[in-house]
């Protein structure tokens, strides 16, 4: 036997139901009506409210207003560790092997330990909130009760790392039905002062350029330098990918580390990575210089442009080093330079150079122009000087002829 009773009929069941606990007075349930499943049973969304009849009345009618503007869904008892895992599978659609790997071991790390077992639908900012400051201040637990992930305060880059994967399996919910709104919307997470970037003046480009001749990977730190491509993106490379007659070539995919730890070769890392890059005149004589070179030792057997000094192919996380810093002191450069500045470099020339924004977003096959507005335009003094010279040479033109006119 039910232990509430129907206070009133109401105007039918659009007008929802209001129940009041036998023996609780002040304890009441609105329901209202969603839908007929697919064996004919009626689906409702019911709630329990504690207080005074007006109270139970507003929440009805909260709920009724929900249902008419197609908010309301019904009570789901998916949990946070559910609704990852379900999200991971999706996402695996749209991003890269390595990308997905990194939202699941950071939630797989952080997130699920603390807040797993929570259903989704009763998640709280309150809960995220104290979900980052345990990160902030090392006192994360692990799944089995101990202290830390790692035993120290993690950086405020890992949990905006955190905040963005579980922002975007949260927003899923939202468009799934599962929830009404993100409570991670409004989460309190830490600023992040970005990380200086180290690039290469033109000078040094130069030095550079000049100094590798005699290197194995000289053709690859040219393309690199001249194209911007990702060096997982420069290891996938096929000569079917260029065409030396007209100077272009063709981003289809992208060498990536496997779970295992072996080289895979997939989508590359967003939709608009996928591109087509000119060729500087410079950079296509290097590469015709370099497809003889690789012939005359038999290195291009599986057809790809970069390969290992055995032929196989090149894997951006197991590139020698070596010859990379041995590279850099023959130029004379004492900057800590690794194959992804050489991207960084690419791009910080081109806006020095005033090449628009949007063709340097396209060449670099970033997602968004603010991606690339982001990364290569703030706290730039040489292109914030550049710009304020040639308004203070604008403001020069005016006022003389001001002078000029007052004069006549």
């Amino acid at each position: 036997m039910s232990r509430y009773q129907r206070v009133d009929r109401g105007n039918g069941p659009r007008a929802g139901q209001l129940l009041q606990h036998v023996d609780d007075p002040k304890r009441w349930q609105v329901k209202v009506f969603l839908y007929r499943d697919e064996h004919g049973r009626k689906r409702y969304r019911t709630e329990v409210v504690h207080g005074r009849k007006r109270d139970a009345d507003k929440r009805l009618l909260e709920l009724l207003q929900q249902k008419n503007t197609g908010n309301l869904t019904p009570r789901s008892s998916m949990t946070l560790r559910d609704l990852t895992k379900e999200w991971c599978d999706h996402k695996a659609r749209d991003v890269a092997p390595r990308t997905l790997a990194g939202y699941r071991d950071t939630l797989d790390r952080y997130v699920l330990p603390v807040l797993g077992h929570r259903k989704v639908e009763s998640l709280q900012l309150r809960e995220i909130d104290q979900l980052y400051g345990l990160m902030l201040k090392g006192e994360l637990p692990n799944p089995d009760g101990s202290a830390g992930v790692t035993g120290r305060p993690l950086s405020a880059r890992t949990v905006r790392l955190t905040h963005a994967a579980l922002s975007q399996a949260l927003s899923q919910a939202v468009r799934w039905g599962v929830i009404q709104h993100n409570p991670v919307t409004e989460a309190t997470i830490p600023s992040s002062k970005p990380a200086e970037k180290v690039v290469l003046t033109s000078d040094e480009r130069g030095r550079f350029l000049a100094a590798c001749r005699d290197s194995f990977y000289c053709a690859l730190y040219h393309l690199l330098l001249d194209t911007g491509l990702r060096p997982g993106e420069a290891c996938a490379l096929r000569w079917t990918d260029l065409d030396l007659l007209n100077g272009t070539l063709s981003v289809q995919r992208a060498v990536t580390r496997g779970k295992d730890g072996t080289a895979i070769l997939a989508e590359p890392k967003t939709t608009k990575s996928r591109r087509t890059v000119p060729l500087l005149g410079g950079l296509r004589v290097e590469l015709v210089w370099h497809l003889d070179w690789q012939r005359e030792r038999n290195l291009d057997i599986a057809g790809f442009v970069f390969t290992n000094q055995d032929g196989g192919m090149l894997r951006p996380w197991t590139f020698n080093k070596r010859d990379l810093r041995r590279t850099l002191r023959a130029a004379g450069i004492t900057k800590p330079v690794t194959l992804y500045n050489f991207r960084h470099t690419f791009g910080t020339l081109h806006v020095r150079a005033g090449t628009p924004l949007k063709v340097v977003s396209d060449l670099l096959g970033h997602s968004t122009i603010q991606q690339t507005a982001n990364t290569y335009m703030h706290g730039d003094a040489a292109v914030t000087t550049d710009w304020m010279q040639r308004f203070e040479r604008s403001l020069a033109t005016t006022d003389e002829s001001r002078s000029t006119a007052a004069e006549n």
